[in-house]
């Protein structure tokens, strides 16, 4: 019987843990970040647009878009634009795409997480195109497909606790503290550009190799730009699938050196036709003279292009002629 009430036990306190995390929004401490391949997060909200509308000018409606941010970084108003594609400006009673055209209002903040785990959520914000109405009378009822492009400039920010150690060489195989060679683990902000792998190797006397693979981890629907210069999908983009690095930490001023980066520790990366790109750095150790962990902080920054559809039905509702 006591084995009975033991088990009963057991089952409660599990089930009042679970419920509790999930309505505290608490996380993991353990981790720098809240992780995650979402920046922001976006969808139409209820009604905007309407399932279908009517043609000859019968049924003005209005289409908005919430957007979430849901990663670390914070994104300036002037950074972040929503476009709506698949329809043409005039046949719904507009001047032209630039109407179809918005920046966001306000700073949207990013998210953060405490010390005790707590999740902050970060800022929320609605995108609204309003006046619309379909003013082509039609022979039938047709369907379209709208599309809500957004626009925005972004940062991951990464974490990954490296082994220090003097003389290299001869502390190959010494496992005080921490391990030299191997895997790391990088830590990612929420974002959908991450560095998924961070390995650290013994070069010579007074020098570690880090080589890591940075890899756009929300490829669909999703699309990585230069930092600062749109988004442009053409295909002949000089600016597209491009990520600029800066390696913001360093060892009594020495910082590592990045092979093909004009000042050592920061520079662009090429992810070719969007493909995950690895890339090796060199750290000079000769000034340490102890043996320590030391967490490494990278800052990743693009431009992102994602998009959200959703069908509109455009309903006949002419008379028939005499």
């Amino acid at each position: 019987m006591r084995e009975k009430y033991l088990v009963i036990l057991v089952i409660i306190l599990l089930v009042f843990t679970g419920c509790e995390d999930g309505d505290s929004g608490t996380v993991s401490t353990s981790d720098p970040y809240l992780g995650g391949q979402d920046g922001i997060q976006m969808k139409f909200l209820e009604g905007l647009p309407p399932d279908y509308v009517f043609d000859n000018g019968g049924y003005g409606f209005g289409i908005a878009i919430q957007l979430e941010n849901v990663g670390e970084s914070s994104v300036d108003p002037n950074n972040a634009q929503v476009e709506i594609i698949g329809i043409n400006p005039k046949d719904f009673n507009l001047n032209s795409q630039d109407d179809l055209r918005k920046n966001i209002d306000g700073e949207l903040v990013g998210a953060k997480k405490n010390f005790n785990g707590d999740k902050l959520p970060g800022g929320l914000t609605v995108v609204e195109f309003s006046d619309l109405n379909y003013m082509i009378d039609l022979p039938g009822n047709t369907g379209l497909k709208l599309r809500a492009e957004l626009c925005y400039q972004y940062t991951t920010f990464t974490s990954t606790k490296l082994c220090i150690k003097r003389n290299v060489l001869e502390n190959l195989n010494n496992q005080k503290i921490c391990e030299l060679s191997g895997e790391k683990n990088p830590q990612n902000s929420g974002g959908p550009v991450h560095i998924t792998s961070m390995k650290e190797t013994p070069m010579g006397q007074d020098k570690i190799q880090l080589a890591f693979i940075i890899k756009n981890v929300k490829p669909v629907p999703g699309i990585i730009f230069k930092s600062g210069t749109g988004c442009d999908d053409r295909i002949n983009n000089p600016d597209i699938n491009k990520v600029y690095l800066d390696f913001i930490t360093d060892i009594d001023g020495v910082r590592p050196v990045c092979q093909g980066f004009a000042e050592g520790h920061r520079g662009e990366v090429t992810l070719y036709g969007g493909e995950p790109r690895i890339v090796t750095c060199t750290l000079d150790i000769s000034g340490v003279d102890s043996i320590f962990e030391k967490v490494f902080q990278v800052n990743l920054e693009y431009n992102y292009l994602q998009y959200i559809e959703r069908p509109l039905e455009i309903r006949d509702v002419s008379t028939a002629p005499n």
